[in-house]
């Protein structure tokens, strides 16, 4: 029988044992009830997306309803491991149409924080760019333009959200990058550690190198795909 990348993770789990804490915390996501404020941001600027998604992948009414239910906790349950850890400042590789930006401009909002995002190109939605101005820094560019930024800014990030280029090697590129501007106590959390994607094997490789991480499924993705984060505490 050939042994998926997945089976290959699930030998080294035992590295999770020592994280009681981490695994406690992120265990917690299935019971995560977003208040209605952050329900609203997914409503208006993920919605429509994640809707399309489903239909194009053949996934019927129920099957979609079903993946709504744990993608509407998804943002939220972040800033609830923020909050746990007290983060203030957050960065974001990956913006798309913004729904994980905002959620976190909602919630720094409340906790005195800021909110850096970059992506290549611009197709957030309008009218929450608005709403955040104060909040949030969008960055038209790489993690590497956007470090160079924030160094000559003299910022450090306590949470970093990677949900970028999928192709095996940008993942370990954009943590480069970033780590000259972590916090002396980081929050890490990556997107899409599934081995369909090239970024599983830089995630695997990062867990390696800190073992403080927590490995949690979000449930399923539009796609009808399973659907994994990593949480990983500590500095890269």
């Amino acid at each position: 029988m050939e042994i998926t990348a997945w089976q290959e993770w699930e030998s080294v789990s035992t590295l999770r044992e020592n994280n009681a804490e981490l695994t406690e915390l992120v265990n917690g996501f299935s019971d995560t009830d977003p208040p209605s404020e952050y329900k609203l941001i997914w409503k208006d600027v993920s919605m429509q997306v994640q809707l399309h998604k489903a239909r194009s992948h053949g996934l019927n009414k129920e099957q979609t309803y079903r993946c709504f239910e744990n993608l509407i906790k998804r943002p939220y349950f972040l800033c609830q491991v923020a909050d746990n850890f007290n983060c203030k400042s957050f960065l974001e590789v990956g913006t798309a149409e913004g729904l994980q930006h905002y959620t976190f401009a909602e919630y720094a909002k409340n906790n005195d924080g800021h909110v850096w995002t970059c992506d290549p190109r611009d197709v957030r939605n309008y009218e929450y760019s608005k709403k955040y101005e104060q909040e949030t820094t969008f960055h038209m560019g790489t993690s590497h333009s956007l470090t160079e930024r924030l160094l000559s800014e003299n910022q450090k990030i306590d949470f970093f959200y990677i949900d970028g280029d999928h192709q095996q090697g940008m993942v370990l590129q954009d943590v480069e990058y970033l780590s000259k501007i972590q916090s002396e106590n980081p929050v890490w959390v990556f997107d899409d550690f599934d081995d369909r994607f090239g970024c599983y094997h830089d995630i695997k490789h990062l867990c390696l190198t800190n073992t403080n991480f927590a490995v949690y499924r979000v449930g399923d993705a539009a796609s009808g795909n399973p659907n994994h984060q990593v949480v990983i505490a500590g500095k890269l």
